[in-house]
């Protein structure tokens, strides 16, 4: 995979940098996907994840070093309604923090998000912009999705609150489902879909979410992965993670 100086994942560039505007993001996903000794053997791992990316109580950037992002747009985080954290981006962090049961950080960017009515991100940046000078625009919508991810994150942190969660869950899964039976027709265009579908089947499982995994036309899924992380991004790795959860 392509990594920066720090083994953060990135893409690879014309002249041959590393750009880490997806960092936080693909880093999640990997931190969910791949098996802690891998984790371990690249150094990486969920604590060093928090540490490293969380900028105040709650927040994220895409990358820490402002040097690894264009304009530095990546690195930048001013409060809980300004920064550049989309909605992807937030479904990527919360895939790590369901895999490895951290309540406080789960309980921090929940609490963060109630600031925000529980319904926008904080992207309100256009990529790639220089925040001294970039104008505000609307960040994007969190819907059934994004909520059911940060319970399923708060059920696994939390012993037993998992079997009170369902019922809710159930209700906000229709969401997942909805957008199978779509992706089915029109075909798989991003990640976020991927790992939403694998958390929800694999952390607090419904029946609406075991619908949506049977029905989901997994053939095309992959290769719209491998479309994705075997072109032009080169971090073909990443396909292979998502393949031996999905066949």
């Amino acid at each position: 995979m392509n990594r920066d100086k720090y083994r953060i994942i990135g893409q690879i560039q014309s002249d041959g940098s590393i750009e880490g505007g997806d960092s936080v993001n693909w880093m999640g996903h990997w931190l969910y996907l791949d098996d802690e000794v891998n984790a371990a053997k690249e150094s990486w791992n969920i604590d060093k994840y928090i540490k490293a990316f969380e900028l105040g109580f709650g927040g994220y950037v895409r990358h820490f070093d402002p040097s690894q992002t264009d304009n530095g747009f990546g690195a930048y985080y001013k409060n809980p309604w300004r920064g550049v954290i989309s909605r992807d981006q937030l479904i990527g962090i919360l895939a790590a923090l369901i895999k490895h049961k951290k309540l406080g950080p789960v309980l921090r960017l929940i609490f963060q998000h109630s600031l925000r009515l529980f319904l926008f991100s904080y992207n309100t940046i256009k990529n790639g912009e220089d925040p001294k000078i970039a104008k505000q625009k609307l960040p994007d919508p969190t819907l059934f999705d994004i909520w059911a991810m940060e319970l399923r994150a708060l059920g696994n942190a939390v012993k037993g609150l998992k079997y009170i969660l369902y019922p809710i869950l159930a209700v906000l899964d229709l969401q997942m489902l909805l957008s199978t039976l779509f992706y089915n027709k029109k075909g798989y265009t991003d990640i976020s879909y991927a790992i939403s579908l694998i958390t929800s089947i694999e952390n607090n499982s419904t029946f609406i979410s075991r619908l949506t995994y049977k029905l989901c036309n997994k053939n095309k899924l992959l290769a719209a992965l491998k479309k994705y992380w075997c072109g032009w991004r080169d971090n073909c790795e990443m396909y292979s993670l998502y393949e031996n959860k999905l066949k």
